[in-house]
């Protein structure tokens, strides 16, 4: 049985505290704050870097997908070293890094044929994406084989979720992810959108009047998806430029222990964070892996 090497492209948000890019490389987005000059996520940009500029020079940046080079640089060196490689990859509703990967695939496989290469398209994004990555990777160091985990998590990923809310719906619209109607309703009033994350789709299902409101209805949310099953599901919630106070209201309301509550894995970053701006709070749960068949 041969070993594998897990990689995922940027936009997985695991904090780095949490699993280095040692033990999972990324494979970098690219984000621009004039449509010329790009910079490579976490090579070129950090994310403190990336808000302050976006907070700052109240700017909306642009991403643009990872290349078919960029995957090749990181997976070749594993290749070489007798790894096989599992690569997870952005929802392909939201971009086209799952096809640079697949794409790459195919030429590394073509000079390694002997090694083997999985590209996963997790249908998530940012926190949601990273509960699948972390459950592989506690599934890796569990001794699960390559196949064992690409099962456990194909069931695993349309069982994830993140409800949020942002300070403004600008950055959705300008990035294309949310239609200028359902844009202008978030601007009324001090109408707070909340919005689901699932299936690689973005849907608007409420909004509410202020933040606390908007808070109180992403709990609210959450727990009507895994009432009774409380245990049965990991729970985080995470923020992109700034945690904010409000944000002690999830923690307090998951501090229960029925839950498997974390607020330290995830924080929303660049490839993410240029389409919903700094203001975020968010919860994202997703089913335990030990509940699949291997």
């Amino acid at each position: 049985m041969s070993s594998y090497k897990i990689i995922s492209d940027t936009s997985c948000d695991i904090n780095p505290s949490v699993i280095s890019t040692d033990t999972i490389p990324r494979v970098p987005f690219y984000v621009s704050f004039d449509k010329e000059n790009y910079k490579k996520e976490i090579a070129e940009i950090s994310v403190d870097e990336f808000y302050r500029t976006i907070v700052e020079d109240k700017l909306f940046p642009k991403t643009s997908c990872p290349t078919i080079s960029d995957y090749t640089d990181v997976f070749e060196p594993y290749l070489k070293d007798g790894l096989d490689i599992l690569c997870f990859c952005i929802s392909q509703l939201f971009s086209g890094s799952y096809q640079s990967a697949v794409n790459a695939a195919d030429m590394m496989k073509e000079k390694y044929p002997e090694r083997r290469i999985a590209v996963i398209d997790s249908v998530q994004a940012t926190a949601g994406f990273g509960l699948i990555v972390y459950q592989a990777n506690l599934m890796r160091e569990a001794g699960y084989t390559m196949d064992e985990v690409i099962k456990v998590v194909e069931q695993l990923k349309h069982d994830a979720a993140i409800y949020f809310t942002v300070g403004s719906l600008d950055f959705l619209q300008n990035g294309g992810r949310i239609g200028k109607a359902t844009a202008l309703a978030g601007t009324l009033f001090n109408v707070k959108p909340v919005i689901c994350m699932k299936e690689g789709e973005l849907s608007p299902v409420e909004n509410v009047r202020g933040v606390k409101k908007a808070v109180k209805a992403i709990i609210d949310r959450t727990d009507k998806e895994i009432q009774s099953h409380e245990s049965d599901y990991l729970i985080t919630t995470f923020f992109a430029d700034k945690r904010v106070d409000i944000t002690d209201t999830i923690v307090e309301h998951y501090s229960d222990s029925k839950y498997d509550f974390r607020d330290d894995l995830f924080r929303v970053g660049v490839t993410i964070g240029a389409h919903t701006g700094p203001q975020v709070i968010a919860i994202a749960f997703a089913k335990k892996y030990t509940l699949y068949e291997k």
